[in-house]
């Protein structure tokens, strides 16, 4: 059976199209999706960074530059959040997959894969919110509204636990759900094996997160 991967209906009909991907022996246009995934990813990377988003970290350093020079480091930091972006493709796509593979002997790891080629979409879609979010209302990524982050800063001053807690929104729950349909699909595993694997990845993944933000890892970039 030829299944062609369709990603948007994965979205919108995940049930059908798990069936669909497990039942099928061909995965047609699965490279190209792939590719089209990393692009997608450096362009959204790119297009917060045009707007100049992330560079708080670099406006002290930036400050009694030439306008030569300050554009020179946009354009630097332009670059740098591109690869970030397919950086960022590669992880998502790949290591949660080899991690999902060593659980069952049947996935395939190709399937897996275009499970979290969903799972990057909503990432990708989460991240494009934070454009009007910072634009507009200058909140920072973990103050969206969409995640904990807000309540957190109500509870605690400890910038990494707030940081962790802004990794929790509506689209994590979102790509939560889609992981595990698919999951449940290819691997064939009692709910608490899924949903065991799924939260330890996904507390580990929040983790390194807020560590890095902790660190200010943008500033290395």
């Amino acid at each position: 059976m030829q299944n062609e991967v369709k990603l948007i209906k994965g979205l919108r009909q995940p049930s059908i199209f798990f069936y669909q991907l497990k039942e099928a022996e061909v995965l047609k246009g699965y490279r190209l999706r792939i590719f089209l995934l990393f692009i997608l990813s450096s362009l959204v990377y790119g297009l917060v960074a045009h707007f100049g988003i992330g560079m708080n970290s670099l406006s002290k350093e930036l400050v009694g530059l030439s306008p030569t020079a300050f554009e020179t480091e946009k354009f630097y930091f332009f670059i740098g959040r591109v690869l970030l972006g397919l950086l960022y493709a590669g992880i998502i796509l790949f290591i949660p997959s080899l991690l999902f593979w060593t659980l069952s002997e049947e996935a395939e790891y190709r399937k897996l894969v275009v499970v979290q080629g969903l799972t990057l979409i909503i990432l990708l879609i989460e991240k494009l919110t934070f454009i009007p979010l910072a634009l507009y209302l200058s909140l920072n990524w973990f103050s969206s509204p969409f995640s904990l982050g807000v309540l957190s800063q109500y509870i605690t001053s400890n910038s990494w636990v707030i940081y962790f807690l802004g990794c929790i929104s509506l689209f994590k729950i979102w790509t939560l759900f889609i992981q595990y349909k698919g999951l449940k699909r290819l691997l064939a595993k009692k709910n608490w094996v899924i949903w065991g694997t799924l939260l330890l990845y996904n507390l580990v993944f929040w983790c390194i997160t807020a560590f890095l933000a902790y660190i200010d890892f943008s500033s290395l970039l």
